[in-house]
């Protein structure tokens, strides 16, 4: 996996951006690699300003933030709002992919 680097703050969390540069709202889009239970940030962490966008490509995925935890897995996606606290873990027993989109916010 050429070019994945752990991210700070997570677990088992190897990722590459793949587009950074204003386009519109997208301000970045990464890809993300996750063994089982991988995860983070620990502490949780937001963006105030701009939304995250995730979406599973592979595996099964869970996102807490202050609503409860979600579940989603293979062409499944999340949006959550900036400035809201989130964490995203693997919840399977494989590995996990998944692209991460940055978005100003609205």
């Amino acid at each position: 996996m050429a070019d994945f680097a752990p991210v700070p703050l997570h677990t088992g969390f190897l990722a590459k951006r793949v587009f950074e540069g204003a386009a519109g709202r997208v301000l970045d889009v990464s890809i993300a690699h996750l063994e089982p239970r991988g995860g983070g940030p620990v502490p949780a962490h937001a963006h105030p300003g701009r939304d995250h966008l995730f979406i599973v490509t592979q595996g099964v995925m869970e996102a807490r933030t202050p609503e409860g935890v979600r579940r989603f897995g293979p062409d499944e996606a999340l949006l959550v709002p900036g400035g809201q606290v989130h964490e995203v873990w693997n919840a399977g027993d494989a590995p996990a992919v998944v692209v991460g989109v940055t978005l100003a916010a609205e």
